[in-house]
């Protein structure tokens, strides 16, 4: 196939470094590379260009998502009951029922997406709340923040989890205060009791999530993502997805969150390492966590939670354990991340980081919090110095971060302040990369455009920030955070040809409207890959 032009033209450009917009642009490509952009009256374009008229419109960057579980996305959008919209525990009940009778013999019901404090019954579902409803299916529901399972007495009886099993390491087997049994409600490490005796993923049904989450991206104009938390399963999946042309976004993947000393020893044996692969799929940073959620109450702080004062959360492994992996992956040269939300936890891999560059000093490693939601001043200044990369999901503070939201159920207001401060890290000089955390919260399947309204209207005084510094977090920054800003993230000559055109034009509407714009167009080095018309 030859290679052909296209340009796009008359639109307003927010190229992605943070510079103003040019309000009457074009940007032309060739092939799979970015040959002209500017004002349109600066451009000629080439003989028998394509032409695709954005007069009205934005173009900009293909986003880049940094925190996903974007084939886990795909496969609930298959195979799972969403509870996202449910709007109280009698009616997540009654969805169950009616798709019980549904679940072929042998299988499992899943539900994922619940948020109960936002329903008035502000609890968990338990154990005997689904017991009237199946005495033969096993259900698993999971939150909207992860990090905890409500799952029924079948599901229980499977894993052998009774009330004489004890917490895991890390996690909560969590049991009647005065019968010692089993509620039903598993936190964070616990998880895993369940998940051992669920039936596997098959390489199947993973393509199949693969295939479906690009249709999704593609459709909210993303043209690339960091896949978090990547089993054996998942690695090879992309791999053949890649080989036979289905992979149609970049993919920037992490391996599996249970990151031993032994799976680093592993990959430094074979000489594994961050950034191994191609433009469209790379081997990314070494994922770690450290704590939960917020919405579990498993998210560590270094003080209580104002709505349970009796936790300050749970580390998933220890402070000192977590040294050991980091300093072990550093060595081998990988680029590392570390899941943390609460201070605590925060203050955790911070020292990590810190621990490791004192003995190995390696000058732009890029390493990453994933989360890193409540941060105190002293923390941003460590931040800075140790040059880490904070990867942010700005809808949380959109949906969760308003007076009376959930954060402020968890934490007060006070701390309430301290939470996603985008303004402070970018006036420090901090590159912050954005992304949704897709999979684990279907209220926003991706949707980026969600993610910039909440940081351009972000609900706490002071935090927000501009459109074009939203832009570039969800774009160059985030190209950044997986060291590939050289070739792709912003509209410049040579780069990649990854474009999103939107169906408005974000600087002349009010920002209370972003949320609400759509996609018109997805390229993908200088394929269309999406178009809203077909």
């Amino acid at each position: 196939m030859s290679q052909r032009s296209i340009a796009i033209v008359g639109g307003r450009i927010i190229d992605g470094t943070g510079r103003p917009p040019i309000p009457d642009g074009a940007v032309v490509t060739y092939g799979s590379k970015i040959i002209a952009v500017g004002p349109r009256k600066d451009i000629t374009l080439p003989e028998g260009a394509e032409v695709i008229d954005a007069t009205g419109k934005t173009v900009m960057p293909g986003f880049i998502d940094s925190h996903t579980h974007f084939i886990l996305m795909g496969m609930r959008v298959l195979t799972t009951l969403d509870l996202s919209k449910t709007r109280s525990l009698t009616e997540v009940l009654q969805l169950i029922e009616k798709r019980v009778p549904e679940v072929p013999k042998g299988a499992w019901l899943e539900g994922h997406g619940w948020d109960e404090s936002s329903w008035p019954e502000r609890r968990y579902p338990m154990k005997w709340d689904l017991a009237p409803i199946s005495s033969e299916v096993p259900i698993v529901l999971t939150p909207y923040y992860g990090h905890l399972v409500a799952v029924n007495s079948v599901a229980l009886e499977a894993a052998n989890v009774s009330k004489d099993t004890p917490n895991p390491p890390g996690g909560e087997v969590v049991k009647d205060p005065e019968t010692k049994e089993p509620t039903g409600i598993l936190r964070d490490e616990a998880i895993r009791l369940i998940n051992d005796v669920k039936p596997p993923t098959t390489k199947e049904l993973s393509l199949q999530g693969l295939r479906e989450a690009c249709a999704i991206a593609l459709k909210w104009g993303c043209t690339s993502i960091h896949e978090l938390d990547a089993d054996a399963i998942q690695l090879s999946t992309y791999q053949t997805a890649r080989e036979d042309g289905s992979l149609r976004v970049r993919a920037y993947v992490m391996p599996t969150a249970r990151f031993t000393e032994e799976i680093i020893d592993s990959l430094g044996a074979l000489g594994l390492r961050t950034g191994f692969g191609d433009e469209f799929f790379r081997i990314g940073a070494a994922k770690i966590f450290i704590d939960g959620s917020m919405g579990a109450r498993t998210a560590v702080f270094t003080e209580p939670y104002r709505d349970d004062p009796s936790t300050k959360g749970l580390f998933t492994i220890s402070p000192e354990e977590l040294k050991t992996r980091v300093a072990k992956a550093h060595d081998y040269g990988m680029q590392i991340t570390i899941h943390a939300i609460g201070d605590g936890g925060i203050e955790a891999a911070l020292d990590a980081y810190e621990d490791a560059l004192k003995k190995n000093i390696r000058e732009d490693h890029r390493h990453r919090i994933e989360h890193c939601e409540i941060l105190t001043e002293k923390q941003i200044q460590r931040i800075k110095r140790l040059g880490v990369i904070p990867s942010m999901q700005p809808n949380f503070a959109g949906e969760w971060g308003s007076p009376g939201g959930m954060y402020d159920q968890r934490l007060g207001p006070e701390r309430l302040k301290m939470n996603n401060p985008y303004r402070r890290l970018l006036d420090e000089g901090i590159r912050v990369a954005f992304g949704s955390d897709c999979g684990y919260c279907p209220p926003w399947p991706m949707n980026p455009l969600y993610g910039l309204w909440a940081a351009v209207r972000h609900p706490i005084e002071g935090s927000s920030i501009s459109l074009e510094e939203a832009v570039k977090g969800y774009t160059l920054d985030a190209a950044h955070a997986s060291f590939e800003e050289e070739i792709k993230g912003s509209l410049e000559l040579g780069k990649l040809a990854d474009i999103a055109v939107l169906s408005q034009d974000l600087a002349a509407i009010d920002s209370d409207e972003i949320k609400n714009v759509t996609v018109d167009l997805t390229m993908v080095g200088g394929k269309i890959e999406y178009r809203a018309c077909g």
